[in-house]
């Protein structure tokens, strides 16, 4: 990866800057990006409007990261796309993110979506997706120390790169941040805050969702619902809800009854998803959630905790990349783990799983720590009627759904 945005201006330019035709919402942030977008997508389809969604990465399939009005580019379409421009993706030397995301703006622009809602992919100032001019509202969810390396070491400095995605003219919302977070973000703006202009009161939460009061000044909507699991999903899905208030005002019909569908149909796949599988007559169920880094695992323990899945220790299989803290995760995860399971997972960047099972062997018995080759290996090891927690990266998630798919 090179930062700069140079290489996909002078492709998409070569092809008549198609992003330049988009009426786009663009959210960045640590955690939390997807989810937001899938609500703010979800509510303008039951608006009725074509919505294009562009997220990463993906869990199962490449063509997950494409979407309009909810469904998935079809793999023909992709491939004819990918093809089509691949010499010319490879005369400007574009990475592989750079390349997607360019034939995401392609296949929207050919569509004529009425509007993209747009995912970063890492960071904000170089992130591919920032070749966008002018986003009719620019999002971010979450602030945390992650990608250090890239980033910054300071929430200030990764906020600074985030806040980045912020263009004159744009409104700005912002989920719950770090008030060094704030402070960065209102050097380059005036944004409206979670917790400040708006909030949400009275959460509910169970297994099967969730509900919450939403308030912003003197408009107060009672009883939201809304499928995903997690407290942070609240916050979420308040910022969506002020997302669609503001664009009322930049003249899109969106309604109450438009705000409460599009909540409750909001789908997003591996976080804190809840699934009952057999395997050779056992009943297993599993909770999956892509928490990567430690904010994300520290949120996902919050709800654990909250739905009574700590009432006794489970059976934890963890895989994770390189470049998190995964000590501090490890940590984490310790106290509520019974036994541990490590596969070797299909991605250069995850850390070996006997490196892992050193570092869990601090905690736990070595007895209680499996290295396995595989995911399908997992299932032997585990007994009937278990619940088995599956987190630490996107990859893992992908592949375990992938696998019971």
């Amino acid at each position: 990866m090179k930062p700069g945005l140079s290489r996909i201006r002078n492709f998409l330019e070569s092809m008549g800057s198609p992003q330049d035709k988009l009426k786009v919402i663009h959210i960045a942030g640590t955690n939390g990006k997807g989810s937001t977008a899938v609500f703010i997508s979800e509510i303008l389809i039951a608006g009725g409007y074509k919505t294009a969604l562009y997220t990463s990465p993906h869990l199962i399939d490449i063509t997950e990261r494409i979407k309009i009005n909810g469904k998935n580019i079809s793999a023909k379409i992709f491939n004819i796309l990918s093809k089509k421009y691949l010499g010319k993706a490879i005369k400007y030397k574009l990475s592989y993110f750079e390349y997607l995301t360019a034939l995401a703006f392609i296949y929207f622009t050919q569509r004529k979506v009425d509007i993209a809602v747009i995912e970063t992919g890492l960071g904000g100032r170089f992130d591919a997706t920032n070749i966008i001019k002018n986003p009719l509202v620019c999002v971010i969810t979450s602030i945390a120390k992650e990608h250090q390396e890239i980033l910054g070491n300071t929430i200030e400095k990764i906020a600074f790169e985030k806040a980045r995605i912020i263009k004159k003219g744009s409104y700005v919302v912002c989920g719950k941040l770090p008030k060094e977070a704030i402070a960065a973000i209102k050097n380059k703006s005036t944004p409206y805050m979670y917790g400040f202009e708006f909030k949400s009161v009275n959460n509910k939460n169970s297994k099967y969702g969730q509900e919450f009061d939403y308030i912003y000044k003197n408009i107060k909507l009672q009883n939201i619902k809304i499928h995903l699991l997690g407290i942070y999903q609240i916050i979420n899905a308040s910022v969506a809800v002020f997302v669609a208030g503001l664009l009322r005002k930049k003249e899109y019909f969106l309604t109450e009854t438009h705000i409460r569908t599009g909540l409750k149909n909001a789908v997003w796949q591996g976080r804190f998803d809840i699934r009952k599988v057999s395997y050779k007559n056992k009943n297993i169920e599993l909770v999956i959630d892509g928490a990567h880094n430690v904010q994300g695992l520290s949120v996902f323990f919050e709800t654990f905790v909250q739905l009574g899945f700590s009432k006794k220790k489970r059976i934890f299989i963890f895989a994770v990349m390189k470049e998190k803290k995964y000590k501090c995760m490890i940590k984490k995860i310790a106290p509520f783990a019974k036994k541990v399971i490590l596969p070797q997972i299909n991605n250069d960047r995850a850390v070996s799983p006997k490196v892992l099972r050193q570092e869990f062997s601090k905690y736990i018995a070595q007895s209680k720590i499996y290295t396995i080759d595989s995911i399908k290996s997992i299932f032997n090891i585990i007994g009937d009627n278990e619940t088995i927690v599956v987190v630490g990266s996107l990859y893992l998630v992908g592949e375990v759904l992938k696998y019971k798919e």
